[in-house]
């Protein structure tokens, strides 16, 4: 009979197996879980040298698994010298403008500068920002101003000539450029902030990334995932976030996802890699986020002074697609037949339409492309489009955080009360027959599963309102979520997710059951440590290595 190495009892074990949702005790041997049961029956596996590890009343849970997360471009976007405006800690427009002008104070002649999270939703008294406003905060550095939700940059005259010294600036497939009254690029979009934020990214150097990536998985790691996903890497991201990940060892697996080129290219072949590092699937960015007004919508955008004058739209604004639709298919097509996974970025309901509409085809034609095709965000998904998912097998993965820190903006500037009761439908879709998973899409917001899960049960915004009461959804299936139907989207079900027998003995500790704590309470769980292939990779007892609170600055000026 086999020893175990470790047995784990004295707490609550939720396994989220339906064989066996709870158990009194659980074995390790090596990296995998090798028995699920009483206590009686699983301490017949102890042996001279194994460690009993005594919960000491805490719950014992799969680890949780962010099946849309960015650690790599949370990286690349976050840390030093970027320097953090966003609205939660700077709340109005002009305290915005009073940092970015303190730090440009500080820099040296010709420093590049990157201020990230204006929010024209949140940022009382915004308007956009122009080139002129910009120039005239600073003549003699390049600066840019990103958006909170990662869709916009704005650029001085500087900025552009640091990315070329062309007037024109072409713009790439998949993104816009906007002009200002003088004719000069102005505003990016897409693919285009991408275009404008590369020479600030080489100026401060390929060791900051490296740097900071790996501060991003501990952050993972402290929130108890176990799992998590860099969703859109841009071509040969695979090899360089690989040599990384082997040089650090983060405390985390990571599974990604190849943003598709036009030419079919790819870094890598799918399966590329292991359990510590997987590339599965392709991504593709259909439209934008509804807080840049890109969405692609049938009803338009409200007309209020934050959609007209914040944001920029002109009046009865319904978005637009960032890919035509021949482009579309060309995209979906080419991974496809290659055998990806596809994940496709949608939130309006007529491009979560178009998507469909090609899904449909691509999945008749390569029956060897791995399933289950996602979809991500899906703000403003309907119930015929739910179940037309449903019959093709395809999955919603929700940014439920959006309620949370924008609910209000969503249900009284954006979309109306009527849209807002239905926004991220996610229980909706459960109860039409979809696995979803929920996530928090760093690096607009931070890893947290346990606001992921206060969002599904309640509905209830940092303000205090319930927005979409009707979407709620019990515990138990908030917890698939995050879990085992986290895995299933990433195609991991088999080997994490459940605390199953011959699975990953990944495991997060909480010191409350979130089956049976007061749902308002979910956010005050404390999360106590995480297992990680059978070794403890963090516990609350190692000091300073928390969760990073997101309202806290992440660099300040």
């Amino acid at each position: 009979m086999a020893v175990a190495d470790r047995v784990f009892v004295g707490g609550t074990i939720v396994t989220m197996d339906p064989l066996r949702p709870e158990a009194e005790a659980l074995a390790t041997v090596g990296k995998r879980i090798f028995a699920v049961g009483t206590r009686a029956d699983v301490l017949k596996f102890k042996g001279a040298h194994t460690r009993v590890v005594d919960l000491d009343g805490a719950t014992l849970l799969p680890g949780f698994v962010e099946a849309h997360g960015h650690p790599l471009l949370t990286g690349a976007s976050w840390g030093d010298p970027v320097v953090d405006i966003r609205a939660i800690h700077t709340p109005t427009y002009e305290a915005a403008l009073a940092k970015i002008r303190r730090r440009v104070a500080k820099a040296e002649a010709g420093e590049p500068l990157w201020f990230l999270g204006l929010d024209p939703q949140l940022h009382r008294g915004m308007r956009e920002p122009t080139m002129a406003d910009l120039d005239a905060i600073a003549p003699n550095n390049p600066i840019c101003v990103q958006t909170s939700n990662f869709h916009v940059v704005y650029a001085n005259s500087a900025a552009i000539r640091l990315a070329s010294n062309a007037r024109d600036i072409p713009t790439p497939k998949g993104g816009q450029i906007y002009k200002d009254k003088n004719g000069l690029p102005w505003k990016f979009q897409e693919t285009a902030a991408k275009l404008i934020r590369a020479p600030f990214v080489r100026y401060w150097g390929e060791d900051r990334v490296a740097r900071e990536f790996n501060a991003w998985m501990w952050h993972y790691a402290h929130s108890g995932y176990t799992s998590t996903t860099e969703i859109g890497g841009m071509p040969g991201w695979p090899l360089e976030c690989e040599r990384m990940i082997r040089r650090s060892k983060p405390p985390a697996r990571l599974f990604g996802y190849e943003m598709c080129q036009l030419d079919g290219a790819a870094s890598v072949a799918v399966d590329h890699g292991d359990d510590t590092f997987r590339v599965v699937g392709a991504k593709i960015v259909a439209d934008g986020s509804p807080f840049a007004g890109n969405i692609w919508v049938s009803r338009p955008y409200l007309n209020t002074d934050i959609t007209l004058r914040n944001m920029g739209l002109p009046r009865d604004h319904t978005g637009h697609m960032n890919w035509s639709a021949q482009d579309l298919e060309t995209l979906v097509m080419a991974y496809a037949a290659k055998g990806y996974q596809i994940a496709t970025h949608c939130q309006g309901d007529r491009a979560i339409d178009l998507v469909l509409g090609v899904y449909a085809e691509a999945l008749a034609r390569f029956p060897e492309a791995r399933r289950p095709f996602r979809l991500e965000h899906c703000a403003l998904m309907t119930e015929q489009q739910i179940d037309r998912a449903v019959s093709l097998g395809v999955v919603s993965s929700y940014f439920l955080p959006h309620i949370y820190y924008w609910g209000e903006a969503v249900r009284d500037h954006l979309f109306g009360p009527e849209r807002a009761e239905h926004y991220m439908p996610a229980g909706s879709a459960v109860r039409r027959g979809m696995r979803v998973s929920y996530h928090t899409d760093p690096p607009m917001t931070w890893p947290n599963a346990l606001l992921c899960l206060h969002l599904a049960v309640t509905r209830r915004s940092l303000a205090g309102n319930v927005i979409g009461a009707a979407e709620a959804v019990d515990i138990d299936t908030a917890l698939k979520g995050v879990t085992i139907d986290a895995a299933y989207h990433i195609g991991m079900a088999d080997k994490i997710g459940s605390l199953t027998p011959g699975k990953y003995a990944d495991f997060v500790v909480l010191g409350c059951n979130p089956r049976t704590c007061n749902p308002e309470k979910i956010l005050d769980i404390p999360i106590l440590g995480t297992w990680v292939g059978g070794s403890e990779v963090w516990n609350a007892k190692m000091g300073d290595h928390k969760p990073i609170d997101f309202a806290v600055p992440v660099v300040d000026a």
